[in-house]
């Protein structure tokens, strides 16, 4: 499965990356499961505070990921 990962401020800092393809053996996973991957190969996520939206809209944990999703990390917002 191949999902497309977008990041943002904080995120795409510890990343060192704007957006990038992600390659996952699991054809069916969860929103949890895809966050372990994410802090697995980006530790410093784990210390940072993050929503994570499936094609545009905010995800809980148990939301499925699908081939081709639109994955974006967002940091925490500020409003004023």
């Amino acid at each position: 499965m191949i999902i497309n990962t977008k990041y943002f401020g904080l995120i795409a800092d510890i990343t060192n990356k704007k957006e990038e393809q992600v390659s996952l053996k699991e054809t069916n996973t969860t929103v949890a499961f895809l966050k372990s991957v994410m802090e697995t190969n980006y530790p410093d996520l784990k210390k940072t505070n993050y929503t994570i939206a499936v094609n545009q809209a905010i995800a809980g944990t148990d939301v499925s990921i699908q081939n081709h999703d639109e994955i974006a990390l967002l940091p925490p917002f500020a409003g004023g």
